[in-house]
């Protein structure tokens, strides 16, 4: 596939409105095809408004599994969790009708949720739509630049789905789950939602091929679209 141009929208009121119309649309044309629609939802305050849209748009949500790109190692209750912002903002209204697969359970390992996570993720893919911002340091998902695990989570033959990410130097901060490369691109197409000067010159023309998301940009599993504002 070629490589994705940036899209630009004038405000950020109106990538939240194309991305959330993006989404909706690939995850109805995914049901019509397969009957059901995985969506693997990322975290972060960009993606918050987009979710809010999405929550009381129409779809067939009662066929909608969505889950997590990735997960701090903390429970929904936490400020911090990517599953309490996707439950706050996009399983509510419409949207409510739709399942849910967590990354994190509570009286486990680190390492055994991830094995646990993996019977949800593997139920909601192949994904209809997968949505993920990119770090200023090129990671995705939990997948960064000089982490231990960062060649598994980036092996295209992996059998897994989830890794458990341990702390790095400089990130992840705290324990991570996140989904794969191998996940990540069971897509029919990957939405990449950017916002800032700093990330579209991240992205446009040459990616430095070091960068975790190159990986993303690079391949030809799924189709990918890269959303931009300032």
């Amino acid at each position: 596939m070629p490589k994705p141009q940036i899209e630009a929208f004038p405000t950020r009121e109106a990538l939240y409105d194309a991305a959330a119309s993006t989404i909706v649309q690939g995850l109805t044309e995914a049901v019509a095809t397969h009957g059901f629609a995985g969506f693997a939802a990322t975290g972060g305050s960009t993606p918050a408004p987009v979710y809010d849209r999405m929550s009381g748009m129409t779809a067939p949500w009662d066929k909608v599994m969505v889950t997590l790109t990735d997960e701090r190692w903390v429970p929904a209750s936490d400020p911090s969790s990517n599953e309490g912002l996707v439950r706050r903002h996009l399983l509510k209204d419409e949207a409510a009708k739709a399942g849910f697969s967590p990354l994190y359970f509570d009286g486990v390992s680190h390492e055994e949720a991830a094995l646990k996570a993996q019977a949800g993720v593997a139920a909601a893919a192949p994904f209809g739509v997968v949505l993920l911002g990119v770090g200023p340091d090129g990671h995705f998902a939990s997948l960064f630049p000089g982490n231990p695990v960062l060649a598994r989570g980036l092996d295209p033959t992996s059998d897994r789905l989830v890794l458990a990410v341990p702390p790095g130097d400089p990130a992840p901060d705290i324990p991570r789950i996140s989904l794969t490369f191998q996940a990540l691109t069971q897509s029919a197409l990957i939405v990449l939602l950017i916002t800032g000067q700093a990330k579209r010159a991240l992205l446009d023309g040459e990616v430095d091929p070091s960068l975790p998301v190159a990986a993303i940009l690079n391949q030809d599993r799924a189709k990918v679209r890269i959303l931009w504002a300032e």
